[in-house]
């Protein structure tokens, strides 16, 4: 064994699939974990393609694969010395940019090749060290990914096992209303973007009204971001009271496994949902999951892993404008979530045509940044750049019209009248980040004796008592920031004095 590891440069496979292995762990909970393979793969081809092509040169298997690890060690690092750098500067000198950056690592690597396969007389025991040093950190990122995953199984058999059956029992169940729960992901009250942004979504707010929609004036989220909000108000709990280890893999657990759809898939609901780019948050298992592909398209393209992957590496460059280097993604992170978005609003107003009571769970990562529309509804290429005062009014441009036009089409054309939720999961900033939007078309005067002042986690109760004949207990309008650890919440207060529920 020994031996082996001794002649045989095997970190030119180790190398590449130790960077892959490291990003996929650092993004547990939020990726898919099929979606490295196609990069583990790729990643190892040009490693392997240098070895031979210098192997037949050097005539000697370990200066051939020191070779082609310098330049795996500079191309799959790149990106994130990019990221040290740039916008560094020396006086009024920038050096911060692709040509000093590829220029100075250029140099780097030439010294590299000049002392590592040249200058060491004997290449044996560097290469043993090497790859029991990789196939040691290989091994532990695979120990870790597996531990993740037993532990999410764990937590989700628990959280399935725990909870409570739901018993909806409305008085007409031959007559059941289409529930559409539309997430907005960062939409804030109309205050708070009046205040922050000087955007005026009054028209918004009055087409809806208009329409039959409650829109409360002071509604709020329960938690100041996405996981801890939802897996409390699909749970109609809070997040402490269900479990004693808040973190990603166990509001995960809550949100794949939770009372709300759980209680309208034993009435016999229709569970319909959509891509929405994180796997924390996608229903797969719901009898209609809509992938954000159509089924025709033809064109190869980069799922967000293997994007965010490139840019850890040499392939930053595709995606750099300064780098000039005239190459394109046939559909980049942006397009993708353009894609997503789109082909929600495409198909929400379509979802009344299929028959039976439906459940639809649609959430979209808008106006959350980046900013991929323009308010034409064109995709804006450099959303990324874009300032938050322009490109958070911008993404309301263009989805309130559309959204108005949606709901109204869905009202229109069910055969029984439907329940509209349309609200943010939260706000944004420090003082605002619990003042979410939230918007309830509630028939049959569902809606009267409601007051401005609703949170996130009475929502579904109110709905449950009022449609499927349940007697929940509200729950306190308590809301909950976060400090440094994002799962530890504190109380946040009211920031509007017309809006403190006195």
């Amino acid at each position: 064994m020994k031996r082996t590891l001794e002649k045989y440069p095997f970190f030119i496979l180790l190398f590449p699939a130790l960077t892959v292995l490291i990003l996929a762990v650092n993004n547990l909970g939020q990726i898919q974990l099929n979606v490295i393979w196609r990069t583990l793969f790729f990643s190892m081809n040009p490693g392997v393609v240098v070895f031979l092509l210098s192997w037949p040169i050097f005539r000697n298997i370990q200066r051939a694969g020191f070779f082609s690890f310098c330049f795996l060690l500079f191309g799959l690092t790149y990106g994130h010395f990019y990221d040290v750098m740039k916008g560094r500067f020396i006086g009024d000198w920038v050096i911060g940019t692709h040509l000093y950056m590829l220029i100075l690592w250029g140099l780097l690597l030439i010294v590299a090749q000049y002392l590592v396969v040249y200058r060491l007389k004997t290449h044996q025991k560097l290469t043993l060290i090497i790859n029991i040093v990789m196939l040691v950190m290989v091994c532990w990122q695979v120990v870790r990914i597996a531990a993740y995953m037993v532990n999410a199984r764990i937590i989700s058999e628990r959280s399935s096992a725990g909870q409570q059956e739901t018993l909806l029992q409305p008085e007409d169940p031959d007559h059941l209303p289409d529930v559409y729960y539309i997430i907005l992901d960062k939409y804030a009250r109309s205050d708070v973007i009046e205040e922050v942004y000087a955007y005026d979504n009054s028209d918004f707010v009055e087409g809806l009204e208009t329409l039959g929609f409650f829109v409360p004036k002071c509604s709020r989220s329960n938690y100041a971001f996405t996981v801890m909000s939802m897996s409390s108000q699909l749970n109609l709990a809070f997040v402490e009271d269900l479990t004693d280890d808040p973190c990603l893999e166990t509001t995960k657990a809550l949100i794949q496994n939770n009372i709300v759809h759980d209680g309208f898939e034993e009435l016999g609901y229709t569970t319909i949902a959509f891509e929405m780019g994180f796997s924390w948050g996608n229903m797969k298992d719901f009898d209609y999951y809509f992938d954000e592909y159509p089924e025709d398209i033809d064109t190869w393209s980069l799922n967000s892993f293997e994007i965010l992957y490139l840019k850890s590496t040499l392939g930053l460059l595709i995606f750099e404008d300064d780098a000039k280097l005239g190459a394109k993604v046939t559909l980049s992170d942006l397009e993708e979530k353009a894609e997503r978005t789109l082909l929600i609003l495409d198909v929400l107003p379509e979802i009344p045509k299929m028959p039976g009571a439906k459940f639809v769970h649609a959430h979209l990562i808008s106006p959350h940044p980046p900013y991929v529309f323009n308010a034409d509804g064109t995709l804006n290429m450099d959303a990324e750049e874009i300032e938050d005062e322009v490109g958070y009014p911008e993404q309301l441009r263009f989805l309130e019209p559309r959204l108005l036009d949606i709901v109204q089409q869905i009202i229109e054309t069910s055969t029984e009248s439907p329940i509209i939720i349309i609200e943010g999961d939260h706000g944004f900033g420090k003082a605002y980040v619990t003042s979410n939007f939230m918007a309830l078309y509630l028939p049959d005067d569902g809606a009267v004796g409601l007051n401005d002042h609703m949170t996130m986690i009475n929502v579904f109760p109110l709905i449950f008592n009022t449609y499927f004949g349940t007697e929940i207990d509200y729950l306190p309008d308590i809301c909950y920031t976060h400090t440094k650890d994002w799962y530890e919440s504190v109380i946040q207060e009211e920031w509007n004095p017309a809006c403190i529920n006195e």
